[in-house]
């Protein structure tokens, strides 16, 4: 779905041994303000355009992959996925089960657009010939990521401009060569509730305004890589079976706007990072999981369905 696209729907396929991506959202660059596709491109707070929302309505949006089995892809080109939105608006991705890629199961790069639905997923056996990527994969990169000149308290402002909130729900994510979910380079305005990640846990590097909560980390936890001072991230209600694992550039003092009411499976685990202000009403208990060794995380007071 190239360009101008609208209410395309994709069900009951089965897609496999492509030699690249599975099913590809893709707008054209010229209806983004101030594009930036490579990692070390800059721009200047004073040269940006500061209208809201894209130049032109030639992009996907409002289309549909629904009911999908996407397996054993990116056979011949690794930075390939099972399904990738890219400067496309409104795509919602549900009940789709995706396995067996060289790289992600579900990729978005740039945020440009937003407003995204993934939902009910079984995505695993991810990230199999590359690295430092995830189940899920993102990647922002909008008008305000490494904004030279630009205010620091404006720059949440300034990542309204270009996405809508993206959301992932009631979905499954294994990856034992990277993240479950992986927010990299800028990824803002997300809303993630009600996963399972097996393995990889949750990366949320530099972007602004995410939400987590009701989401289960199975033998893993929350890696927070690089976050703005004022980045409003909100990550409350999570069952982590781990301390944090922050990567270089967090800020010395409070992480986020609020990192609070998880449950722990280890104390020392949750009074790791109080120095940030992290989890000072968290608690510690069993959760009571049947086998997390072996990712069956069913609790024991719920009979067997």
């Amino acid at each position: 779905m190239n360009r101008y696209n609208r209410r395309i729907t994709i069900t009951g396929c089965h897609i496999h041994g492509s030699g690249a991506s599975g099913v590809c959202f893709v707008g054209d660059p010229g209806a983004v303000r101030n594009p930036r596709f490579e990692y070390g491109q800059t721009h200047s707070y004073d040269e940006i355009d500061l209208t809201p929302g894209p130049k032109s309505d030639n992009y996907p949006a409002d289309c549909l992959v629904d009911d999908c089995l996407i397996d054993n892809m990116s056979v011949v080109e690794k930075q390939a996925t099972g399904v990738q939105i890219s400067m496309s608006k409104g795509i919602t991705v549900r009940h789709c089960s995706i396995y067996d890629l060289g790289r992600a199961g579900i990729n978005i790069s740039e945020g440009t657009f937003g407003g995204h639905v993934i939902e009910f997923c079984d995505v695993f056996d991810t990230v199999r010939e590359t690295g430092d990527h995830g189940s899920f994969n993102s990647w922002g990169r909008d008008r305000f990521w490494h904004l030279k000149n630009a205010p620091a308290d404006k720059l949440p402002e300034l990542s309204d401009l270009d996405t809508e909130t993206t959301v992932i729900r009631n979905s499954r994510w294994r990856c034992d060569h990277g993240w479950g979910v992986d927010l990299d380079d800028g990824s803002s305005h997300y809303e993630i509730y009600n996963n399972v990640f097996l393995r990889g846990g949750l990366k949320l590097r530099e972007g602004f305004h995410r939400r987590v909560y009701n989401n289960i980390a199975v033998n893993n936890s929350l890696h927070p890589h690089v976050w703005y001072d004022n980045s409003m991230d909100v990550v409350t209600g999570n069952i982590w079976m781990g301390a944090y694992r922050p990567a270089g550039g967090m800020p010395p003092k409070q992480w986020g706007r609020e990192v609070d009411r998880n449950l722990f499976t280890n104390a020392n685990d949750r009074d790791k990072f109080k120095a940030n202000e992290c989890d000072a009403n968290s608690v510690v208990g069993d959760p009571m999981f049947v086998d997390p060794a072996m990712g069956i995380i069913e609790s024991k007071t719920i009979p067997p369905r």
